[in-house]
């Protein structure tokens, strides 16, 4: 995939209402790990395993989004060179509409997370389907990005073909303008250090 055209942004998001329905007040975001399929950030073509692990910090799944859900995010990536980056924990925190990430940078004595990502949901999948697209969108300093998740990186080219047909006609974003991620055909589950943890539906 190489980009042609201009990045711009959505033409249509996810409500925050049919968010949380959908994902069961985000409960159907943790206790997974999300591949990365695709991304806007040519970098990530330089990947062969991009994984990302989210989980609720202590109890935050009891609470019904009175206020702030808090959340963590493991990410791992491997790139075609065989180089494997460890990322530090990434605070994640919920409200009723938000959904913010909070890159963290290890300065050795501590790890500081002193920026927040603001992540708008573009698509997310219907009951923990191995088929359908997680899509997210942030603006960066002026950069739109958007980011390409699934549940199972075996997702067919079919299936695949019908996300992007889905996305072009609903929000206005293009296949051209993703980069994706080198996974192996026959990639195994786990084989890149992750928790085989997701439901199989």
């Amino acid at each position: 995939m190489t980009t042609k055209q201009k990045v711009t942004a959505p033409t249509k998001t996810m409500s925050w209402e049919d968010f949380y329905s959908k994902t069961d007040n985000a409960n159907k975001l943790m206790d997974r790990v999300w591949y990365c399929l695709a991304c806007t950030d040519k970098s990530v073509a330089q990947q062969k395993s991009f994984w990302e692990h989210w989980y609720w910090k202590d109890n935050a799944s009891e609470n019904k989004l009175n206020g702030k859900k808090e959340g963590c995010n493991h990410t791992n990536t491997k790139d075609v060179k065989g180089k494997e980056v460890d990322y530090p924990i990434w605070p994640l925190a919920f409200t009723e509409s938000s959904m913010k990430m909070c890159p963290a940078i290890d300065l050795g004595c501590c790890v500081i997370s002193p920026m927040k990502l603001s992540m708008q949901p573009i698509a997310f999948p219907t009951d923990d389907s191995r088929k359908e697209f997680r899509v997210d969108y942030c603006n960066v300093m002026g950069t739109k990005m958007y980011f390409i998740f699934v549940l199972d990186p075996n997702i067919s080219e079919e299936d695949i073909q019908k996300n992007f047909d889905a996305l072009e006609t609903e929000n206005g974003i293009s296949r051209d303008w993703f980069h994706k991620v080198q996974w192996e055909s026959d990639y195994v589950l786990g084989s890149a250090g992750e928790p085989d943890i997701n439901p199989n539906k």
